[in-house]
């Protein structure tokens, strides 16, 4: 399929808004790739790098944002100015990194090619004075086992610094993109909505309730990644039935995955979908554009009778390219017969969307996602994982009043705050594998689980403060604990001490106190409850405020209501 496949010395740029500035395609230096030269760094000062800063208030300024994907290394040239972006250059260089994630490792001609678009876009940027640039890269880079050759390789030579993002950032870059979409079209979705970017080597998936990003999930389906799996089958027919019957199989489990609630917008978005428009509703010019699932159909039902050759004439491309749109059709039809979706949503968006959407005044930035939404993640592994919500909420709402009145003690601010409601809302959850080391299991859900909004050190925080809420303190030869820097294990033990707390409050599990107030005297730290028979919680607390003692300084006594 080699001679289907652009090549990476292929450079495509689009909706220029100053052509005369317009960056070429650089000569390569003579050793450009891993195993260059310190030579080949050159002139790479001249290009100050700056990392993403949210809501950024000097405007108009240009950026660049880049995403290496397992077919293409892309770039925006973006100039922001308030709330308004304009893309000055789209460039697209194509490059094989399927080998990624069908061997595992890159091969040296994909990594020179990923290395000479890098080199491209750098020299685009200093053509417009560009000091700030955010790189991402996605699945290929993520399954190949010597991706971390090709980053150093890229920051050695470029100056740039790829971030391989894992699926839930991925997932919240495309929330973010499609929020800002929808704010330029002056419309919303409401109710449950699933959006879904089918890419080359993953399928991003995300479910939003009620405006938040409450649930997502990197499913190992791609365009590229089916085409490679059943390549090797020459009847065509068997090609397109077979990817049909596996995209069949994956709406299912991926459906089945997902909370209940059932789904009333299907969001649909990635390159072979925004190709498959472009074929069936021609001379579309909507940001957010529909397909219809009978027309989709019965295009799927011409396509699977005719050749390779026969498909690329029908679609106006290569035979690589049109292989590619079956995937990605396949699991839209599937996805609407399972969900009874009318219609699909097709927004025209990108990662680099998303990656422009935390540049803009107010935006979460990256890994990040205000309270609201990380809470309704919580309240979803609660869910998922059969728990107790309103014992939940309930252990989660003492947890923080106990933490505001405790400022004194800790110093900690609102993100701490934040951590500290989503570990007590799920504390409990790793019940659902086994009682009696459940708090060891809900770090594990925690740790495993698609959480975006979290940075990796925020989510091995969140795991370890659920994981300390009952049970052992944290303890020498707990190697995983150790392993966190000092001052996030300090936080953690701040936030385990006050969860412990709130978790012996409720040991009835009743929410029969709901609200406390907090004392510090004599030496001890009070904790008065609106209830007179407390022997229970007196006990309760005696048994779980020994971290809080170790951890502050202070004992913990709970006081009764008073007589009236």
């Amino acid at each position: 399929m080699s001679d289907n496949k652009a090549s990476a010395s292929g450079l495509k740029t689009g909706r220029h808004a100053k052509p005369a500035a317009t960056p070429t395609a650089p000569t390569a230096p003579a050793e450009s790739g891993p195993g260059a030269a310190d030579a080949a760094t050159t002139d790479k000062a001249a290009l100050p790098l700056a990392g993403a800063v949210a809501g950024s208030d000097v405007f108009p300024r240009v950026v660049a944002v880049i995403d290496c994907g397992t077919s293409s290394v892309r770039a925006f040239l973006a100039e922001i100015n308030g709330r308004e972006q304009r893309i000055l250059e789209d460039l697209v260089y194509p490059i094989d990194l399927t080998p990624g994630f069908t061997l595992g490792k890159l091969d040296r001609e994909a990594m020179d090619g990923v290395v000479q678009a890098m080199i491209g876009i750098r020299e685009a940027s200093r053509a417009y004075g560009i000091t700030q640039i955010r790189a991402v890269a996605t699945s290929a880079l993520r399954e190949a086992s010597n991706a971390d050759v090709l980053i150093e390789a890229v920051h050695r030579v470029v100056g740039i610094e790829f971030e391989v993002i894992d699926g839930s950032e991925a997932a919240r870059l495309y929330f973010e993109a499609l929020t800002a979409l929808l704010s330029r079209c002056k419309t919303s979705l409401t109710g449950n909505v699933l959006l879904i970017d089918i890419g080359g080597g993953s399928s991003s998936v995300s479910l939003i309730r009620r405006g938040k990003l409450a649930h997502s999930v990197d499913e190992h389906y791609g365009t590229i990644r089916l085409f490679e799996h059943f390549r090797t089958m020459k009847d065509s027919v068997d090609f397109a039935v077979s990817i049909d019957r596996y995209a069949a199989g994956s709406a299912r489990m991926l459906l089945g995955r997902l909370p209940e609630g059932g789904v009333k917008h299907l969001v649909v978005t990635g390159g072979e979908v925004r190709r498959l428009v472009a074929i069936l509703n021609p001379g579309s010019t909507e940001l957010l554009d529909t397909l219809d699932p009978t027309v989709l159909d019965a295009w799927y039902e011409r396509m699977q009778l005719l050749t390779p050759k026969q498909r690329a004439e029908a679609c106006g491309m290569d035979i690589y390219g049109a292989a590619r749109l079956l995937p990605a059709a396949c699991l839209i039809r599937h996805l609407c017969k399972e969900s009874g979706a009318a219609k699909v949503l097709v927004p025209h968006l990108t990662l680099r969307d998303g990656l422009l959407a935390d540049l803009l005044p107010g935006a979460h930035g990256p890994h990040s996602l205000d309270s609201e939404h990380l809470l309704a993640e919580a309240r979803q592994l609660v869910s998922r994982y059969g728990g107790d919500l309103a014992y939940a909420e309930n252990t989660a709402s003492l947890a923080v009043q106990i933490f505001d009145q405790t400022k004194m003690l800790h110093g900690l601010g609102d993100r701490e705050r934040t951590l500290l409601e989503f570990s007590a809302l799920a504390h409990d959850i790793g019940a659902y594998i086994n009682v009696r080391e459940r708090h060891k299991h809900t770090m594990y859900i925690i740790r495993a689980a698609d959480i975006a909004g979290l940075t990796h050190l925020e989510q091995e925080m969140v795991a370890h403060v659920a994981r300390y809420h009952r049970r052992s303190a944290p303890e020498a030869h707990h190697l995983e604990f150790q392993a966190l820097p000092r001052r996030q294990r300090v936080v953690v033990g701040h936030l385990a001490s006050i969860l412990r707390l709130a978790y012996g409050l409720d040991v009835e599990r009743s929410q029969r106190i709901r609200k406390v107030r907090c004392e510090i005297a004599r030496g001890q730290l009070l904790l008065h409850v609106d209830r007179r028979q407390i022997a229970l919680e007196r006990w309760s607390i005696a048994n779980k405020q020994g971290m809080f003692s170790e951890t502050f300084g202070f004992d913990v006594k709970i006081v009764p209501r008073e007589d009236e």
